[in-house]
């Protein structure tokens, strides 16, 4: 747990590579590189990861241009691109799912490099993201990487075809790719399993500084919360891919065996109605307050336990930063969630989810209830779940990317 805990050297792999989790350091140029991020999700976990590597890069003299997606920007990267002035922004179309408008799209993308590169780096995030990057980068000099930011063959819901599909994709795009950046261990296990070159996967965890939440009494004065309520917080947006029908389910059975257990919704998404009428359904919607997509940061102090059966994670922003201020965590075996949480010590580590939620929340909904009707193991978990995200997180990961950056141009010199 190194590699997100502490600025100590990452473990070498299990399988030998040693070297793959630290990208060797190469010697400083003699000129400031020149970066182009493409990026179709620049929102939630995306979208902040972008931007803490723009501001480190800007601040280390590296020049960066950035090809988004205007229809799923959040209001935080909308207000990063305020920020971040010196910072040529584009946006482009660009659809989610593999679409006939993705030649426009790459169309869009060699355009602007014609007008405004040459690149040393083309850095493409996600899917979609990644793969014009990788396109885009056929014929250049620049060095092309890819962070899949919890690559799409992870998901569980996907059918048999479309995995296939999607790992033939992931497969003969890496031949196009100099580097790929995982976010956790478990996500560079699973990039590696699909058949992409071992040497080419670089692990540089996600990273956030610290944060300050608000006073535990202010915040649980704000939610309503009385003092023998036991808030459940769950942070995200609402989709499968968080398993928000999960975690209703899971509610539901917990809040029938300890009524005073309350839950907390921070994050929006396609799934809000649906998840609402599960609510109602299932005769728990008066114990759940709505709170929409906020700023997360200041009801952590509110929260006894934070709860999340993702169905499938690169490295969770939220859960470094439950971590950080020391909140028990019940977290989905999925991604990097033990890189987060020591199981039955600092949280709960539940099994990973399926395609489908079972009425009662499964595992998830059996540990939850357990949790919330046992205040001594709650409590226990409280006391071991002290701050454990070491400051200059962000520095670390800038650093180190940028050292990968540097390792691919010099490998070509």
């Amino acid at each position: 747990m190194d590699s997100v805990f502490s600025p100590a050297p990452s473990q070498a792999p299990a399988d030998g590579h040693a070297a793959l989790d630290r990208p060797p350091v190469a010697p400083p140029r003699a000129r400031p590189l020149r970066i182009l991020h493409i990026v179709e999700s620049a929102a939630t976990g995306v979208g902040r990861h972008l931007l803490d590597l723009l501001e480190g890069t800007l601040a280390r003299g590296h020049g960066a241009d950035v090809l988004f997606s205007p229809t799923r920007e959040d209001d935080i990267f909308r207000q990063g691109r305020a920020r971040l002035g010196t910072v040529r922004f584009r946006a482009i179309a660009m659809r989610r799912a593999p679409n006939p408008m993705d030649l426009k799209a790459l169309w869009a993308v060699r355009r602007h490099m014609a007008s405004f590169g040459p690149y040393d780096i083309i850095h493409g995030h996600s899917s979609k993201g990644g793969m014009l990057a990788r396109l885009a980068g056929i014929g250049t000099t620049a060095k092309v990487v890819y962070t899949p930011h919890a690559i799409s063959t992870l998901d569980p819901t996907l059918g048999r075809l479309k995995r296939a599909v999607y790992t033939a994709g992931e497969v003969a795009l890496a031949h196009l790719t100099d580097g790929v950046i995982a976010v956790s261990t478990g996500e560079r296990a699973h990039i590696v399993s699909l058949g992409i070159p071992a040497v080419r996967v670089t692990t540089i965890p996600n990273a956030i500084e610290p944060p300050v939440p608000a006073p535990r009494a202010d915040t649980r004065r704000e939610l309503g919360l009385a003092p023998g309520h036991l808030a459940i917080g769950f942070v995200g947006r609402l989709t499968a891919h968080k398993g928000i029908d999960i975690l209703i389910s899971a509610f539901a059975r917990a809040h029938a065996a300890a009524p005073h257990a309350r839950l907390i919704i921070i994050g929006d998404g396609p799934w809000g109605d649906e998840a609402r009428g599960q609510a109602e359904t299932l005769g728990c919607a008066t114990a759940i307050t709505w709170l929409g997509a906020r700023d997360a940061v200041r009801f952590y102090s509110a929260f006894d336990l934070l709860a999340q059966p993702s169905r499938y994670e690169g490295l969770s922003y939220t859960l470094l930063e439950a971590a950080a201020v020391g909140l028990p965590i019940l977290a989905t075996d999925v991604g990097g969630t033990r890189d987060v949480i020591d199981d039955d010590v600092t949280g709960v580590v539940a099994p990973a989810p399926g395609r489908r939620a079972e009425t009662d929340g499964g595992a998830f909904g059996t540990l939850l209830t357990r949790l919330v009707t046992d205040p001594g193991r709650l409590a226990r978990h409280a006391a071991a779940a002290s701050a454990r995200v070491a400051p200059g997180g962000q520095a670390r990961m800038v650093t180190r990317t940028l050292s990968l950056y540097q390792s691919l141009i010099s490998k070509a010199g």
